[in-house]
């Protein structure tokens, strides 16, 4: 069977109420594979912008070495070891003696097949005959809360505690991502997001943007309807599509 394209769209925008952009992406092409990532710097940290550009630098570079000698999911534990390693270390000099951190998701692509990698709170998302579903899971206090059963489901949009994030790439000498992987289908879209997008859009309105035909009006559009929804934080967003 023959691989099928894959359309590609990203954006990231600073928001309405943020002096600046601590969001990064990344979209990268080697061999086989096509590498989609996002991160989050963040916020309440030193140098969260210079800590998910970093992050997905090193992500990137250490990935596709990796990827010359093994598997995906080992390829993309071994990215993100390295992306923590140095956030981790450089982060003290760099923010003037403090910590930074980072979230990062990643979608790993080749034809119909899709590894992904999750630390923090943005991200994965899979829109499948109108459905959308989230693939990846928050590591944040509520979610953790959620998944318990102590908090109900709305709390992850209404909580005031929210945004605390339990798991980050570079605040600890070590990271355990979550790994897995999935299949796409024409017609499918794969999306990748930082907070600033599913924090004020419920994920109806998002499943409703996504059935757009133009890969790249459709993020100009999430961004645009984030911004609608008041714009209180950064905003990114990275789609993926196969197309025929």
């Amino acid at each position: 069977m023959n691989r099928p394209e894959f359309a590609i769209a990203s954006l990231t925008d600073t928001g309405r109420t943020r002096s600046r952009n601590e969001d990064a992406l990344h979209v990268r092409s080697f061999g086989k594979w096509t590498l989609l990532c996002v991160a989050d710097g963040l916020g309440g940290h030193e140098r969260g912008d210079w800590a998910s550009a970093r992050a997905t630098e090193v992500f990137a570079e250490r990935l596709e070495e990796a990827l010359s000698r093994t598997p995906p999911e080992a390829a993309l534990r071994s990215a993100c070891a390295a992306a923590n390693g140095s956030v981790y270390r450089e982060a003290m000099p760099q923010a003037g003696g403090q910590h930074s951190a980072t979230t990062l998701v990643a979608a790993l692509v080749s034809g119909h097949e899709v590894w992904w990698l999750n630390v923090g709170d943005s991200r994965l998302y899979l829109h499948s005959t109108g459905t959308l579903r989230q693939v990846s899971e928050d590591h944040s206090w509520v979610a953790e809360r959620v998944r318990e059963g102590a908090l109900p489901a709305m709390a992850l949009r209404t909580h005031p505690r929210r945004n605390i994030v339990s798991r980050t790439v570079g605040f600890e000498p070590a990271v355990e991502p979550d790994t897995g992987s999935l299949r796409v289908g024409i017609g499918d879209t794969v999306l990748l997001c930082s907070d600033g997008l599913f924090g004020p859009l419920t994920e109806q309105e998002i499943a409703d943007a996504l059935t757009g035909n133009d890969l790249a009006g459709v993020a100009a559009s999430l961004v645009d309807l984030a911004n609608r929804a008041g714009g209180p934080d950064n905003i990114t967003v990275v789609l993926g599509r196969p197309q025929p």
